[in-house]
């Protein structure tokens, strides 16, 4: 009876040792131990789907992120995103001569999962949520179309950069605040002997605003660390 309790203890050993192995794949390869802590920046393009589709295009998107290695192949992200929201010609022609424009920001906790397919390549899968706000405005050209800059606009500098500062007035604006989600899946590859990945990712972020909700799948290429 020892010993049948004496081998199941050690098949549980080994069974546990092989799952944290599997955990954290770092333990048995023998390769350097990685920063604990990792970056991402990348660029893209943002394509709405759904309802979101028949109000936006596809437009530019960049993101940011800092994040904490759990393990070797598990990290939780802060992210920080833009994706400009440009209206379809359908809805810029329903307003006439006036302006519309969209932006949505948004920062997200994220898990990140990789899985090894050589020593320098690996897939992952990455998702999670947070602070969704899209911010829209629609603008009409006033009377004068510029004016020159003067010592009383440097507050304004960038606006002045050209010499002279357009005067389109905001005759609607609003912002929406949501809690949103996020999923998707990327492929990284080592650059040279660095630590330095390039990476290319896709993404599904979904926001539940009241009228129109965000449904938008972003393509992202970019370098993390």
């Amino acid at each position: 009876m020892n010993a049948k309790v004496a081998g199941l203890s050690r098949r549980l050993a080994l069974g546990g040792l092989y799952l944290l192995a599997l955990g954290n794949p770092g333990l048995c390869s023998g390769e350097d131990e990685h920063s604990p802590f990792t970056a991402n920046l990348g660029v893209g393009v943002n394509t709405p789907t759904g309802q979101t589709a028949e109000f936006t295009h596809l437009g530019a998107t960049f993101a940011s992120g800092l994040g904490y290695r759990l393990t070797k192949n598990q990290s939780v992200l802060v992210q920080y995103s833009f994706s400009a929201m440009p209206f379809n010609r359908t809805i810029i022609d329903q307003l006439g001569f006036l302006n519309p424009s969209s932006n949505l920001y948004s920062v997200t906790i994220n898990y990140r999962r990789g899985f090894r397919i050589s020593s320098a390549t690996g897939p992952y899968l990455i998702g999670g949520g947070g602070w969704y706000h899209r911010v829209a405005t629609i603008t009409r050209p006033a009377a004068v179309g510029e004016i020159l800059c003067s010592s009383g606009l440097a507050w304004w500098n960038l606006a002045c950069q050209e010499g002279t500062v357009p005067l389109d007035k905001v005759v609607a604006a609003s912002t929406s605040n949501a809690l949103g989600v996020n999923a998707g899946a990327g492929l990284s590859r080592r650059i040279g002997k660095t630590s330095a990945h390039w990476y290319v990712e896709i993404r599904y972020h979904y926001a539940p605003y009241q009228g129109v909700p965000v449904r938008s799948v972003p393509l992202m290429i970019g370098l993390t660390w």
